[in-house]
């Protein structure tokens, strides 16, 4: 599959995340032709180590033995490629170029305003330094003050790019064929992360940087049908 997109991979790596909690988890990192995937072995239902079944103990009681079986953690091979065909639609789509962009627009920004606002007389005035004008008051008068409105709507404006990156990833899966797979994967990961389907969408749209579960199934879903 990743040679299909041209995506330069060089090796796979199975990470034992089930160490550190059940989260489950996949990502790409590497510069330039020398690209690695990251697999968390609870996304992997033949790896995820909470699907192993204790040893027996000696005396294990008949309430013990009747107690019902969870179903296993993770995804089947099928639905892990459609996972990282939503990986690799991040890839081919330079969302990750992208945000990096904006990073250092961002930064450069805020440092050439600070440059601008430090040496305003007016600005220590307001906060009662008539005489002197700090250095380290000035940065917490900028930075907590008077960026605290720019970081707020730059916020909402990264969650909402960031949404639309999710969505375009899971349609560049589609693409590849992999909606209905992606379809159940999304369902899976959903419950195995304990997470909640339903949302309010003016809440999820100021705060959730990934679409609700329900919203990216419904985009799915026409080509799930098809």
């Amino acid at each position: 599959m990743a040679k299909s997109i041209d995506f330069p991979l060089t090796k796979v790596y199975v990470v034992e995340g089930s160490k550190r909690s059940s989260h489950s988890n996949a990502y790409f990192y590497g510069f330039f032709k020398n690209k690695r995937i990251v697999l968390f072995d609870t996304l992997l239902e033949d790896y995820s180590a909470l699907n192993k079944e204790p040893a027996e103990e000696d005396g294990e009681n008949e309430e013990t033995k009747s107690k019902p079986k969870n179903k296993k953690q993770g995804c089947k091979n099928e639905e892990v490629l459609a996972v990282l065909g939503h990986e690799l639609g991040h890839w081919k789509l330079g969302h990750t170029v992208k945000n990096i962009i904006i990073s250092q627009m961002n930064s450069f920004l805020c440092f050439f305003l600070f440059a601008v606002l430090i040496g305003r007389k007016e600005l220590f005035a307001a906060f009662g330094f008539y005489d002197t004008q700090p250095t380290l008051i000035g940065l917490m008068i900028i930075f907590q003050f008077i960026f605290s409105p720019y970081n707020e709507v730059l916020s909402f404006c990264l969650t909402v790019l960031s949404r639309r990156f999710e969505f375009q990833a899971d349609a560049f899966a589609k693409e590849l064929g992999k909606a209905k797979d992606l379809y159940s994967a999304l369902i899976k990961l959903n419950k195995d992360n304990l997470g909640f389907p339903v949302s309010d969408w003016i809440f999820s749209m100021w705060h959730y940087s990934h679409p609700p579960l329900l919203e990216r199934l419904q985009a799915l879903k026409d080509a799930k049908q098809e």
